[in-house]
């Protein structure tokens, strides 16, 4: 697979982890992270500092990476770039318009619209699919 990601199943308590060493130009004034989908939580780290998390896996998100790479000794010119994703799939919550009460599972792990993705698939459902599954890019 292009991503790295060959597995043939990840399950609910495994995350995924996508690791690269990019070069800063000197001439970039900010810098912009973006990642057009990944599916379903997506952290982003910048030599190893979390940046952020963004839940969802069909809505592209950006941050800007650009305080990150600005050390205190000045600009780096390489940095690490992590990025970590998590699917609960079955064992996260669908969506529903009104949340139950008590609400036990779903306030810890949030709304997951999942479709038709199953840890077990089989009848109607499919393997669930995880990770960036569109383009990131600076």
């Amino acid at each position: 697979a292009r991503s790295g990601f060959a597995r043939s199943r990840v399950s609910e308590f495994e995350a995924l982890w996508l690791r690269r060493e990019v070069d800063m130009p000197a001439e970039w004034s900010r810098i912009l992270l973006h990642v057009e989908a990944c599916d379903w939580e997506c952290s982003i780290y910048v030599d190893r500092r979390l940046l952020g998390t963004h839940r969802g896996g069909y809505d592209g998100f950006t941050f800007d990476v650009t305080d990150a790479v600005l050390a205190e000794w000045g600009r780096k010119a390489r940095v690490e770039i992590l990025i970590r994703v998590l699917d609960p799939t079955d064992n996260g919550c669908e969506y529903a318009v009104t949340t139950p009460v008590p609400c036990v599972q779903c306030c810890k792990t949030g709304w997951q619209p999942r479709g038709k993705q199953s840890l077990l698939p089989g009848f109607i459902m499919y393997s669930a699919a995880t990770g960036p599954w569109q383009t990131i890019w600076l």
